[in-house]
């Protein structure tokens, strides 16, 4: 009997031995769309670790304008000035900045797709995000408020604002299968700061809750995600929700563990260290993202220094930021150096180097 038990204590062991030999590997995180490419499973599930790592865990980014009118390299060539580094993620919005146009689906541009190209096959990746004119009027009318029953119509395919709407998510998508066709994943950002009252598509009055219309903005948001990827059969899109910071509602928005992949905030602020809403967002168990930030008060003074310190002591659970441009960005104010320098933050040709991402290190 003792003979028995020891060969069964000696058998326990060695399996033990066996399993803690080999290394732990971490579970896959996989894109909510199923039938995504290979290349974007595998950066989402690169995103998803992160956090995982002791250092280089932090995508820097940079938004590059409104396609047509404002887009441009500019803002990649200011910050590369001005801290010695390119943004690993570079944004393009492809609503025409405000434009007013007679069809509203003139307010829709993609010719930042060939910039993006580039830029991916250069090491960094896209993030495109809508500022989208109004569907309840022919043209422009991009904060011009409506009522629940004007959004019940957009949501309606067979009205005339339901056709706006399918026209723009006609060249919308058009231009995502571009990049698609090149193999290009995209950080997929629609329907952004919902939580505010200045988007059609958000609230009207000052953080006053409206349960009608949350249920309207899941609707729509939920609309796109079909359209995109059951209709136009898009894969290689990662869904970023992003509410605004500084408005209250933050999840009640929020479409679905099935419909997105990361959540962020769009953040502008004085103090780095008071942002609101991290723990809400991440409580929702996704990857966490800045996916637009800026100082509050854009007068050159802000130090982005300490917005790297304050994600490292606050918000460590962070994969990204993409700080805006003009007098918001890193490069007109201080601190640029210090925050593409950090030892957390990864810059352009630190995550995809022409063939193969950059091997997950925990």
């Amino acid at each position: 009997m003792v003979k028995k038990y020891t060969i069964s204590l000696l058998i326990l062991f060695l399996l033990a031995s066996a399993f803690f030999a080999k290394p732990i590997e971490a579970h896959t995180v996989s894109p909510v769309n199923p039938n995504a490419q290979q290349t974007t499973k595998a950066v989402m599930n690169w995103l998803a670790h992160l956090p995982n790592r002791t250092e280089n865990r932090v995508l820097s980014g940079a938004f590059g304008g409104y396609s047509h009118d404002t887009f441009s390299m500019a803002e990649a060539d200011r910050i590369r000035s001005a801290a010695g580094q390119s943004p690993a993620i570079y944004g393009c919005d492809y609503a025409r900045g405000w434009l007013e146009t007679a069809n509203i689906e003139d307010s829709i541009d993609v010719s930042c797709n060939s910039d993006l190209i580039s830029y991916w096959k250069n090491g960094g990746i896209p993030q495109i995000s809508l500022h989208l004119a109004n569907p309840a009027f022919q043209s422009g009318h991009f904060k011009t408020p409506i009522t629940n029953d004007q959004y019940k119509k957009i949501l309606d395919s067979s009205t005339v604002e339901g056709k706006r709407l399918n026209a723009m998510l006609s060249k919308i998508a058009d231009g995502l299968q571009e990049l698609e066709n090149q193999g290009v994943p995209v950080l997929f950002r629609p329907l952004h700061e919902m939580n505010g009252e200045w988007f059609w598509w958000g609230l009207t009055s000052y953080n006053q809750k409206d349960n009608e219309r949350i249920s309207l903005y899941k609707q729509l948001y939920k609309k796109i995600y079909h359209y995109m990827t059951d209709t136009r059969g898009l894969d290689h899109l990662l869904w970023v929700y992003s509410p605004d910071a500084n408005r209250d509602f933050k999840t009640d928005f929020y479409p679905g563990a099935s419909y997105v992949d990361i959540v962020g905030l769009d953040a502008y602020f004085q103090d780095a260290y008071s942002i609101n809403g991290y723990d809400q967002l991440t409580a929702l168990n996704k990857p966490f993202a800045f996916a637009e930030v800026g100082p509050q008060t854009a007068n050159g003074s802000f130090d982005y220094s300490l917005f790297i310190n304050a994600i490292k002591q606050k918000y460590p659970k962070t994969i990204y930021f993409l700080a805006w441009n003009d007098e918001w960005s890193p490069a007109v104010n201080k601190g640029a150096s210090a925050l593409y320098h950090d030892n957390w933050t990864l810059n352009k040709g630190e995550i995809w180097n022409g063939d193969s991402l950059t091997p997950i290190v925990e």
